[in-house]
């Protein structure tokens, strides 16, 4: 094992001493979850998959209430089943949380970190379906676990991994931008933490090196490596090396291996955005036009790659199609409404907050990119998603809508002013469209308007919608 018998980093002992700080959207559905009779190891494990903090701490405290059971655990629901419901409970109240807000913040943030984690363990589900690997979470947990030394560096020194993070987006490998933070290569404080910690053995075992013809860690290891890579972005080097890697894997042409990454992270993006996490599946919907967005990305390319000897099919679900109308009609109001920039913002979950989904146009640090909009106040927002209907804010109707916008939103807004207007499916609201700059006008406002009922049309299965109607806020908007 390269690097074992190397002294440690000194980082590596308060890092080993932390405990890791739980998303709040974890420990609310646990709760919820543990709250109900009939409620089910697995169905806790289906939150544990989401979120790496969660998982490992339910790891160490078996270790700590029976020494060696990490020799035969498997998985987070066979830990708590060993660790019992009522010290689980007790566990779960004990954990701290991230700060709020603090995992919101744009430019780097743990956030990060658990969500290449999830993705790993979602990509790693996956394989081991098409692999028939098995029925258990055994892959997902070891997949999920790939990484603890980058997530205790968030929790220990957060400046640190903010460095290390921002270096991997500059183009910097991931070992040797956390390397150089953590004083030791990335793979020894892993496994010297997955030690520490009392991992479970194919999770400490995927982290070795010697694993070439081994189907279950090699399995974890490519699940680990696509959630890195693609989390810096779908167009690096290294993400193109990945996706070879996964064709030879699927034994299927690089094509058809990207098509079923593609798939596979827009599906982990529905499942997982009730985190707030960031999520990469989006990102494949990013138009044509984007900063940093390659005009002919080969998400694009149609499914003609040629078979290698042997291929077997690989199943492909069709995109959700949320994703693809949306795109389509931000393209259209771009291109038939005179607006530069268009945001589609959607409800979350509980209907409690507005968060950009979409985005065409802007800057890269445009503000609207990362909008995390708090419902519980009443505001122009609010009262738009009542019901289907549309604002057109300009110089002659400013005063009269300013104040009733989020402060925080107000620099945000173009000062030539926008067009905004809500969305409902099957008399359900789902978000918002909005779009400003260029050159906007009364034909581009009722074109964009009739766009955005398109839209609800179809996403609610044809023009017998009735929410899809929608009629201007007031006569003057």
């Amino acid at each position: 094992m390269p690097g074992a018998t190397a002294k440690p980093s000194p980082r590596i002992r308060p890092l080993a001493e932390t405990t890791l700080p739980i998303m709040r959207e974890t420990a609310q559905e646990l709760r919820r979850l543990l709250g109900l009779h009939s409620t089910r190891n697995q169905e806790l494990q289906r939150v544990l998959l989401s979120d790496p903090a969660a998982a490992i701490a339910v790891f160490r405290r078996l270790e700590q209430a029976r020494p060696g059971a990490c020799q035969q655990v498997t998985d987070a629901a066979h830990a708590v089943s060993l660790i019992g419901m009522d010290p689980f409970r007790r566990l779960l109240d004990a954990l701290p949380e991230i700060e709020p807000g603090r995992h919101e913040r744009a430019g780097g943030n743990p956030a990060c970190a658990y969500s290449e984690a999830a993705h790993a363990a979602f990509y790693a589900g996956a394989l081991s379906d098409h692999k028939g690997l098995g029925t258990n979470q055994e892959i997902p947990t070891a997949a999920l676990l790939q990484n603890p030394a980058v997530l205790a560096l968030w929790a220990v020194d957060p400046e640190a991994a903010l460095r290390a993070h921002n270096a991997v987006r500059d183009g910097v490998s991931t070992e040797i931008a956390f390397a150089a933070e953590l004083g030791e290569p990335l793979a020894d404080a892993n496994r010297r933490l997955a030690t520490a910690w009392a991992f479970p053995q194919l999770a400490q075992q995927a982290m070795r090196d010697d694993q070439a013809g081994n189907t279950r860690p090699q399995t974890v290891k490519i699940a680990d490596s696509l959630a890195r890579t693609t989390s810096a972005g779908w167009q690096r080097e290294e993400t193109h090396a990945a996706t070879e890697q996964l064709s030879e894997f699927l034994d299927v042409s690089r094509d058809r291996a990207c098509a079923w990454l593609h798939q596979q992270a827009t599906e982990a993006a529905r499942s997982l955005s009730r985190y707030n996490y960031p999520l990469p599946g989006f990102a494949l919907m990013f138009m044509p036009g984007e900063i940093g967005q390659d005009e002919n990305d080969d998400h694009d390319i149609p499914l003609l790659g040629g078979r290698r000897p042997h291929e077997q099919p690989v199943a492909v679900t069709q995109a959700p199609d949320l994703h693809t109308t949306m795109a389509g009609i931000m393209r259209r109001i771009r291109d038939e409404c005179g607006a530069a920039r268009v945001v589609f913002a959607m409800l979350n979950q509980d209907r409690s907050r507005l968060r950009t989904r979409l985005a065409l146009g802007g800057d890269a640090d445009d503000g609207l990119r990362s909008l995390d909009l708090d419902l519980s106040q009443k505001n122009l927002f609010t009262l738009l998603l009542t019901k289907t209907q549309s604002v057109w804010l300009h110089p002659d109707n400013a005063a009269k809508y300013q104040g009733h916008l989020p402060a925080s939103l107000r620099p945000m807004l173009a000062a030539q002013g926008g067009y905004m207007m809500s969305l409902f499916v099957r008399e359900k609201p789902l978000g918002l469209l909005y779009g400003d700059g260029g050159q906007l006008g009364e034909a581009g406002y009722h074109r964009f308007r009739a766009l955005c009922r398109e839209a609800c049309e179809a996403l609610g299965g044809g023009a017998g919608n009735p929410a899809a109607a929608g009629k201007p806020l007031t006569a003057s908007s």
